[in-house]
């Protein structure tokens, strides 16, 4: 099986995931003042950004390769009518 261009960047999401609902609890039971647990917000908030970046470029990916894929069908399809035309 060859690795996939999406493989990494949900490899990575999936992580922050994991991290994303211990941070959140943390913070969710904190009692003031607590300088951990404001440490797991600031955690919390840069492992959205960076699943949301994450997201966005398998999106750009995706949406690319399909573009391309029905630009492939268009031409086939064109070359089809051509072929029937006399």
């Amino acid at each position: 099986m060859t690795a996939s261009p999406y493989d990494a960047p949900l490899f990575v999401i999936r992580e922050r995931i994991e991290d994303l609902g211990v941070w959140l609890a943390v913070w969710e039971h904190r009692q003031e003042p607590d300088a951990f647990a404001r440490r797991c917000a600031s955690d919390a908030v840069d492992a959205i950004d960076a699943m949301l970046r994450d997201l966005y470029r398998i999106r750009g990916q995706l949406t690319a390769e399909v573009r391309q894929a029905d630009d492939a069908t268009a031409a086939r399809a064109d070359e089809l009518l051509r072929r029937s035309r006399p």
